[in-house]
């Protein structure tokens, strides 16, 4: 089925507003004790995994390795990887949770899963990096960049994709828009199910 483009209607000035506030007051977080680093739990692939993070840089990745392993550093300030802190729990017999705050968007993670896991990803500011992953996934960012790399395009049976104020590139189905309010819907016959929400920024979809 061919994808389409769609827009909604909420007032420009509000997006943009609540876009600014996330990137300029939503980079400071701390720790009261410094996490080890890397974090690391056993975890079974085909589980479910929800990731909160704050600012910086996210990279999420599909390994072979049935646990979730998560570290860190810092592009400018070494001492500030002892700000970050790190909570990696279970939050059912095949559930995870992740929420990870940092000092600031100069902080770059890196987050190991099973390759075969669902994984839903919420995130404020910065860059967020998706590959490997073979499941469902829906990720939301409020502003920054958004690239998320589909190890099996095609078995993907719903795709939807939207960007309040940006732009959506999303090459396995040939559509590039830009705007206000865009978005994109794919059907087709597959496995998974893929959502991606940015409030504004840039959002790529690309097969490895």
């Amino acid at each position: 089925m061919s994808p389409c483009v769609s827009a909604a209607k909420r007032p420009v000035a509000a997006v943009l507003l609540a876009a600014g506030f996330v990137l300029a007051g939503g980079a400071r977080a701390g720790a009261d004790a410094p996490t080890p680093n890397p974090v690391s739990m056993n975890f079974a692939a085909g589980g479910a995994i929800h990731m909160n993070f704050k600012t910086g840089t996210a990279e999420v990745i599909g390994a072979p390795d049935e646990k979730i392993s998560v570290s860190w550093r810092s592009s400018k300030y070494p001492e500030d990887e002892r700000e970050v802190s790190v909570q990696l729990r279970r939050t059912g017999p095949a559930d995870a949770t992740l929420d990870v705050k940092g000092p600031g968007e100069h902080m770059k993670y890196r987050v190991e899963v099973p390759r075969q896991s669902s994984v839903n990803i919420e995130m404020q500011a910065g860059e967020l990096v998706v590959r490997g992953i073979q499941g469902n996934l829906d990720a939301e960012l409020l502003a920054g960049e958004m690239d998320l790399r589909l190890p099996a395009a095609a078995r993907y049976r719903k795709v939807s994709a939207a960007v309040t104020v940006g732009e959506i590139s999303a090459r396995p189905w040939d559509k590039d828009v830009s705007g206000l309010f865009r978005s994109l819907s794919v059907t087709n016959e597959g496995d998974y199910e893929l959502s991606a929400r940015l409030l504004a920024g840039e959002l790529r979809i690309r097969s490895e």
